[in-house]
């Protein structure tokens, strides 16, 4: 008898945390706030310069890690890009920021003669917040048939998923006029686990809507 409890007790705490593992949701969202209209014929504005994207506070390594699919994306539809160990290196020997140069006309068209970009594209990350999936002891009630009627509770691991939301926004700026020609603003939410692909999935989604230079099948 004590052995089919026991066996029956085991049972049921395998499949309570089955349950539990499997009601964690695994699926992220995109949401696009901010699409402006393209004003111009990018086909005729290139190559661009990908200006480094800065680490949001607290998170080394946030910036590289979006504009590394920024980069992929484009040279994927044809578009002509600037060496980004060229564009640090200009910005590293002329002692800037892409925050101090944005604020910089005369220091924009002073690295523009060095990289010799018709476009900049200019990365923010608006926001950024995760937190890492843990396990911990919960209370689950558990209906004894063996002991009598009524609920006992077992102390089971309970998995409890991490989730990560970013904010992102990217413009196209003119070096020459200092104006913006287009802008996307957009925010992804998803489990921890997928960080890499949140931040692949908001990159696409945020240059979606440029033209493709690709050649036509």
């Amino acid at each position: 008898m004590h052995f089919r409890l026991d066996q029956a007790k085991n049972s049921w705490s395998a499949l309570i945390l089955i349950v539990t593992l499997l009601a964690v949701g695994c699926f992220s969202s995109l949401d696009l706030q901010k699409v402006s209209p393209l004003n111009g014929d990018l086909k005729n504005l290139q190559p661009i310069a990908l200006l480094p994207i800065q680490d949001f506070p607290g998170f080394p390594e946030s910036g590289a890690n979006l504009a590394s699919p920024v980069q992929d994306f484009l040279g994927r539809i044809g578009y002509l890009l600037v060496k980004p160990s060229e564009v640090s290196q200009v910005l590293e020997e002329l002692d800037l920021t892409p925050q101090n140069l944005l604020a910089d006309p005369l220091s924009l068209r002073k690295v523009n003669e060095r990289l010799q970009a018709k476009l900049f594209l200019v990365g923010s990350i608006l926001e950024y917040r995760l937190e890492k999936s843990f396990i911990r002891p919960q209370d689950f009630p558990v209906w004894d048939v063996w002991d009598g009627p009524g609920y006992k509770y077992q102390t089971l691991p309970t998995y409890y998923q991490g989730t990560c939301q970013m904010r992102l926004r990217l413009s196209l700026l003119d070096p020459e006029k200092g104006s913006m020609i287009w802008t996307a603003e957009g925010t992804a939410n998803g489990p921890s686990r997928s960080i890499a692909t949140l931040e692949k999935k908001l990159v696409e989604g945020l240059l979606g809507n440029l033209p493709s230079f690709l050649p036509k099948p």
